[in-house]
């Protein structure tokens, strides 16, 4: 019998572009795809389907619903189909959720490290139902793995990965400085070590390595930290976008989670240039996937030394730190804001708190909605 990989959260936006992606690629595969909502997970599937079809393709493609609240329900899903990967991209509150809102506020409280509890609550009870399950199951998890990943190692439930995140940014700087050599994109490579915080909160204005390898030379010393963010912000990448309604275009993070699922799932043992949370480590580093996890190398500063340029990118997401027992404790910068801002009072959040704290900051953001006349 043929492995599957199982997504979760497959009718969301990532999920849909992810699934049409694999759907796309021609490849000996079996998916499933699970969703809370039955009728669109459906739906997805047929279209997915209906895409891989038109190119002559006919991978194995199904549907079976979960609700990841349901823990018991959750664990006897998974004995029952017993995937080789997860790829959990459900979320309580997707990342843009705060870029609906005028841009001066979302300065304030964009910083999504006080947004946590949206990410890890369902990423949590995943991980309980996988240990539930007994099952030897990897995954990849989509929900803010710079730290939810960080938090599940330390009550010893780590995923394997994430995606997305520092490693858009990495590609983007290949896109770049292939067009400022005149060079071919495939001659550049770029092992990378970043944090959310610093791609995304700071647009590379904050700490982060990298080591830049064209056509087998060393060529970082041309490129130092400060020209690598100013080419950036050149390229258009530093802007703050204001988004008017939900976000359903997010194919590139798709890419970027797909292919470190396939690494898995086909056991490549793959090197990748920069890879989020893996093995419950903050931030994201140059990896090795296969399906025996994630194998951490970081050329020339060693990975204690990434792990400190990921922690101090990690504040501008508004983490401090986190503590042993997984308790996440945020600056008090951000926590002044999110009191200002949405009234919202957490200086410090506990994993056990995560689910209500969760309910407590998505009222407080409809409220927010309603202020300024958001539709979402």
């Amino acid at each position: 019998m043929v492995d599957s990989i199982l997504i979760i959260g497959s009718a969301g936006s990532v999920g849909h572009d992810m699934m049409y992606q694999i759907a796309s690629m021609g490849l000996p595969i079996k998916v499933v795809g699970s969703d809370v909502n039955e009728a669109k997970g459906l739906l997805e599937i047929e279209e997915s389907l209906h895409v891989a079809h038109s190119f002559g393709f006919y991978p194995d493609m199904s549907f079976q619903k979960i609700d990841l609240f349901d823990i018991e329900g959750t664990a006897e899903t998974l004995s029952e189909l017993r995937p080789k990967v997860v790829c959990n991209l459900a979320s309580l509150g997707s990342w843009w959720i705060t870029r609906l809102l005028p841009d001066d506020e979302y300065k304030k409280i964009g910083p999504i490290g006080p947004w946590l509890p949206n990410h890890l609550t369902l990423a949590m009870k995943l991980m309980k139902a996988i240990k539930k399950s007994g099952e030897n199951i990897k995954v990849v998890n989509g929900a803010f793995p710079d730290a939810t990943n960080v938090v599940l190692d330390k009550l010893g439930m780590a995923p394997v990965c994430g995606g997305g995140n520092m490693d858009l940014g990495i590609f983007r700087w290949k896109r770049i400085l292939a067009r400022d050599m005149g060079v071919p994109h495939s001659s550049v490579k770029i092992y990378g070590v970043g944090h959310h915080g610093t791609f995304y909160t700071k647009r590379m204005d904050a700490p982060f390595w990298v080591k830049i390898i064209v056509s087998g030379e060393d060529v970082t010393d041309r490129y130092p930290n400060t020209k690598l963010r100013d080419m950036y912000a050149e390229a258009g990448y530093a802007a703050s976008a204001q988004y008017t309604g939900a976000l359903v275009d997010q194919m590139k993070t798709a890419a970027s989670f797909l292919k470190n699922v396939l690494a898995v799932y086909y056991n490549t043992n793959q090197e990748m240039e920069c890879v989020p949370g893996p093995n419950g480590l903050p931030g994201s580093y140059p990896c090795r996937l296969g399906e025996n996890g994630a194998e951490v190398f970081v050329p020339d500063i060693g990975v204690d030394e990434a792990i400190k340029i990921n922690q101090a990118g990690g504040q501008y997401d508004g983490i401090k730190r986190i503590k042993d027992d997984g308790t996440v404790v945020y600056m008090d910068e951000n926590v002044e804001y999110m009191r200002e801002v949405v009234g919202y009072d957490c200086k410090e959040l506990r994993p056990n708190e995560s689910e209500e704290r969760a309910r407590e900051l998505n009222g407080l953001l409809k409220k927010l909605y309603n202020k300024y006349k958001v539709e979402a």
